[in-house]
């Protein structure tokens, strides 16, 4: 059997509020393999979005902390991993796609440089940025790539916001993917290509794929293994 390639072992997280402190995630484990597709399933609130936050490093710390638990990306555990070298695996090795794209993409820049610039901030040149991007547009089916490139996100619909939004986290081919609720405000017509584009380039790549949702058809649709989460 091969080693996961993120590995959650016994992960606990706490939000200090001034009603005193709320425990968010308790004692969670879950590992993923590479070519694996994993479901995070749970109702609202049972911290399947902190979880994965927590890897990616997203939890402000106050108010939010990690009390126990450890997170390891190919045997390196994340949580005492130096900033610089953790910067170099968020976005390169272990990317995400969010809820909602309208409120992560920047309103005020052209879609097809927010791609670029994804690309440019780990090294690739503007020149190979451009060329890439336009690439991953087309593979993730926004129509008539140069021009795409040229507009603001709010001129493209939900769906296509959604599209934008795993072409930004493939732009650095990572190892794996983390798909946060990531059909919930899309139509059931769009659900199902988002859905199936993800399993495509899932297959294409050998990419680990998480996907966190409540959604029991989603399940059944893509995972290969499940964890439940209350």
């Amino acid at each position: 059997m091969s080693e996961p390639l993120l590995d959650v072992r016994n992960l606990s997280v706490t939000f200090h509020t001034a009603r005193g402190p709320v425990q968010a995630v308790k004692n969670v484990s879950w590992s993923i393999k590479k070519g694996e597709v994993l479901a995070i399933l749970g109702e609202s609130g049972s911290g399947k979005s902190v979880s994965a936050s927590a890897v990616m490093d997203l939890i402000d710390c106050p108010p939010g902390e990690i009390t126990t638990g450890e997170i390891f990306y190919r045997g390196k555990n994340l949580l005492t991993m130096g900033r610089t070298e953790r910067r170099h695996i968020n976005g390169k090795k272990i990317a995400m796609i969010f809820q909602d794209p309208l409120s992560h993409l920047n309103p005020v820049y052209k879609v097809g440089w927010q791609i670029e610039e994804t690309m440019v901030i780990h090294g690739t040149s503007r020149a190979e940025a451009r060329a890439e991007t336009l690439r991953l547009l087309a593979k993730v089916g926004i129509p008539e790539p140069k021009a795409a490139a040229q507009k603001y996100p709010h001129q493209f619909s939900g769906g296509q916001r959604q599209r934008l939004m795993i072409a930004m986290a493939l732009a650095l081919r990572p190892d794996v993917l983390i798909a946060d609720e990531p059909t919930t405000a899309l139509d059931v017509t769009v659900q199902a290509q988002i859905l199936a584009l993800l399993e495509e380039l899932q297959r294409e790549t050998g990419m680990a794929l998480l996907i966190i949702t409540h959604d029991l058809g989603v399940v059944a649709e893509i995972a290969h293994r499940v964890v439940v989460m209350n």
